[in-house]
């Protein structure tokens, strides 16, 4: 499923200029002609890094380490082409490595590599991420590298963000002009990037510049054109024109932007229900690629894992096979419930609102974005602890490291700790996964509110060990009690106590309880003296998914879920917006 930017991409690094010596040895001639005909055959998967490896070795005894390094890249590249992006991710790791040995730091290939891969996975931020890393990298004189950079930029962003892919695009059109084949790429970038800013006339221009441009230049390939065809026969409103290029033309089922494409083409129909069916069945090719690369990536893990298995005990092997079994579980487990919330979501808005199409289409296009953030938050959690049980396994199973028995030892903590990370993380979802079906709770419970209160505080500091001050301050005498659920009271405050331990680095977490008579409600008042919640971050922090710092450990669910369970018992959490020490939530129930 390879899209213009890949391609450019990839035709830049295969076609690199060759040195003199290189263009006057025929064996040598002769190895690059096999190997970038086995680059392109996906069915010659051992013929292409059987000639990778010759390539890599040819390159090193004659001293060219840059076109050694574009062999490796092209590997990872291979891979992600193929849906083995864990295995592509680790080879771009291991070259940034190898070239900061060497003293080599042209990083901006190999970000530009990571941006590819995550755009392959369909990881929009992550891949914008490392393009303008790559960029930042980047020597300002280097053409081919900014044509690289360029192009991908506005190829990503031209279908969500078409404005500032039209400024990517001409800084890739300006390098271009010169180069047929780019400058074609060019082209049928802009006609798309016009076709989602919805201007007609600019596209009519860039059309007629593409159909010269390919009288000029015959030899070039016609990837692109079908699509810039249907496009215009949309403008034209040769609306049945356009509906046959669609159905008949496979070159327009290639990737999940070209979904993207015939989406909006059909809502400029004014066909919501094919609009709809499209939406649908993004979704699906989706899910599908994202099934596929999980499973890929697991098979890798568990080849490296295997390594481990034939070299270590019986106990340890089952150590080493239960973080395999708990990887695939979380990764079944975090579609499974993503597409049960999505469903139940979807399932909701639909049977209330369900008017037209065009509500419909909005409301899938929503679940789409929000699976995808879902399954991202959960990639993201589970990334750290995969990596240290991975790379310990790698260490502890290689027969060329010497390792003593106490770092041994030190080494299977670590895996036994980060496989307990990885199971805290399963019961994690479930628990989300849980509260998400509550519709409400049974109110049968006798609630002593200090003994509640000392108990939650007793929990924190298993958690806090002794680093902050834990205070509890109370109006209420030790008998006072009211009627509510006391587990949901718990799972309710439990996660406003953590944060405060997260966000404060020095001084206090307060627990302070009292009645209001006028209102008749007992209240929880949780205050820190931590870094506080800036006022940008507010109204946000109740949402699913949202973080303040996006590198803190957890979900972002927490929250969420607390002020559901409050309103669940007829009370509210609220931010407290007038404290400016740190932050303090106000967990009110009726009492």
């Amino acid at each position: 499923m390879k899209r213009l930017g890949y391609i450019l991409f990839a035709l830049l690094l295969q076609y690199a200029p060759v040195q003199a010596q290189e263009q006057e040895d025929t064996a040598y001639q002769h190895m690059r002609k096999e190997y970038l005909n086995y680059y392109n055959n996906p069915h010659e998967e051992k013929k292409f890094y059987e000639y990778s490896e010759k390539m890599k070795a040819y390159y090193l005894d004659h001293n060219n380490l840059d076109s050694y390094y574009k062999v490796k890249i092209n590997e990872a590249l291979y891979d992600t082409e193929h849906g083995y992006t864990y295995r592509a991710i680790k080879k771009a790791n291991d070259i940034l490595d190898e070239m900061k040995k060497d003293g080599i730091k042209q990083y901006d290939v190999v970000y530009t590599v990571l941006g590819t891969i995550f755009d392959t996975r369909g990881s929009f931020r992550m891949s914008e991420k490392y393009y303008m890393s790559a960029l930042a990298s980047a020597n300002p004189d280097d053409k081919g590298t900014l044509i690289s950079i360029y192009s991908r930029l506005a190829d990503l962003k031209s279908t969500r963000q078409p404005k500032e892919a039209w400024e990517w695009n001409e800084k890739f059109g300006a390098l271009a002009i010169d180069i047929p084949e780019y400058y074609k790429v060019y082209l049928v970038l802009k006609g798309r990037i016009c076709f989602f800013l919805n201007n007609h006339r600019l596209f009519d221009q860039t059309y007629e510049q593409l159909q010269n441009h390919l009288k000029n230049y015959p030899h070039i390939n016609h990837y692109g054109v079908t699509s810039m065809e249907m496009m215009k026969a949309v403008f034209d409103k040769h609306y049945e024109r356009a509906l046959h290029i669609i159905n008949t033309d496979t070159i327009l089922h290639d990737n999940l932007y070209q979904y993207d494409t015939r989406i909006k083409a059909y809502e400029m129909m004014g066909r919501s229900d094919l609009a709809l069916k499209e939406v649908n069945k993004r979704r699906d090719v989706r899910d599908s690629l994202n099934s596929d690369m999980m499973f890929n990536n697991i098979n890798e893990i568990n080849a490296e894992m295997g390594i481990a298995k034939i070299n270590e005990k019986a106990a340890k092997e089952r150590e080493m096979w239960l973080a395999v079994v708990i990887i695939l579980l979380v990764s079944a487990l975090g579609l499974v419930i993503s597409r049960s919330l999505m469903r139940r979501k979807m399932e909701k808005k639909l049977r209330q609102q369900n008017k037209d199409l065009e509500v419909a289409l909005s409301r899938a296009e929503e679940s789409d974005r929000m699976k995808t953030s879902f399954i991202e938050h959960v990639s993201h959690e589970i990334r750290t602890p995969l990596n240290v049980i991975t790379g310990y396994a790698q260490i502890v199973s290689n027969p060329d490291y010497t390792l003593n028995q106490e770092l041994r030892d030190k080494m299977l903590s670590e895996i036994n700790h980060n496989t307990m990370e990885i199971t805290d993380i399963v019961n994690e979802l479930l628990e989300v996964a849980q509260d998400e079906s509550k519709e409400y709770y049974v109110k049968e419970d006798a609630i002593a509110v200090n003994e509640l209160a000392k108990q939650l505080l007793a929990s924190t500091e298993k958690k806090n060990q002794g680093r902050l001050e834990l205070r509890f301050r109370t109006d209420l005498s030790d008998d006072y009690t009211f009627k509510c659920n006391r587990a949901a009271v718990i799972k309710a405050i439990n996660p406003v106590l953590n944060n405060a331990l997260k966000f404060t680095d020095k001084g206090s977490v307060e627990l302070y309880v009292h009645e209001s008579p006028d209102h008749g409600v007992v209240r929880f008042i949780i205050t820190d003296t931590g870094i506080g919640i800036s006022k940008e971050y507010r109204k946000h922090i109740f949402e699913r998914f949202f973080k303040v710092d996006p590198f803190k450990q957890g979900f972002g669910l927490g929250l969420t879920v607390s002020q559901k369970i409050a309103q669940l018992l007829g009370g509210s959490l609220e931010l407290d917006n007038s404290y400016e020490q740190g932050a303090r939530f106000i967990f009110t129930l009726p009492a």
